[in-house]
């Protein structure tokens, strides 16, 4: 189960290291994070090689030793790194988790894709679509949202696909 937007934006005014890969409100800045893990790819790779050339003048005991070593040290923190990413992002959001903002601008954006979706060839499939999430949102936003949504809701089930003209060809 993933934290709310709420509980990382907490968590970003807390720890230098949340700070780092998030911001405020507790989304993740995803080139730092990207930028942490090459580093680390790239120390895997250049320690797996050193470790190699170790083993090769040394002897097998240091192949052994070296290889365990770039795994505790580095290949381990990697994943444990990665992990800590996906868990704190969660496995997505549900209409309940936007801001007030965030649920106008997804309105808004459905009404603009049913408007954009006249004339198209699978307007019919797209008007439901855009009707469906507008629907979700309506029954999952907070009650005092909700008018404005199930608005958004009505208006766009209300939008009919137009006649196609079969007879040009």
């Amino acid at each position: 189960m993933g934290f709310s937007r709420e509980d990382r934006a907490q968590a970003a005014r807390q720890s230098w290291v949340v700070r780092l890969f998030y911001d405020r409100e507790g989304n993740l800045h995803g080139g730092r994070a990207l930028a942490v893990v090459a580093l680390l790819a790239i120390a895997v790779v250049l320690g797996t090689v050193m470790v190699s050339f170790a083993g090769a003048a040394f002897g097998p005991e240091t192949l052994a030793t070296g290889a365990l070593v770039v795994f505790l040290a580095i290949k381990i923190p990697l994943l444990l790194f990665v992990f800590w990413v996906l868990m704190r992002q969660g496995g997505g959001y549900t209409q309940s988790d936007l801001t007030t903002n965030e649920r106008s601008r997804v309105l808004e954006s459905l009404v603009q894709q049913a408007r954009e979706a006249r004339g198209k060839p699978d307007e019919a499939e797209r008007l439901r679509w855009a009707a469906r999430e507008a629907w979700r949102i309506a029954d999952e936003a907070p009650d005092d949202e909700r008018q404005q949504a199930i608005a958004v809701a009505v208006e766009i089930s209300g939008m009919r696909p137009t006649p196609q003209d079969r007879t040009a060809a």
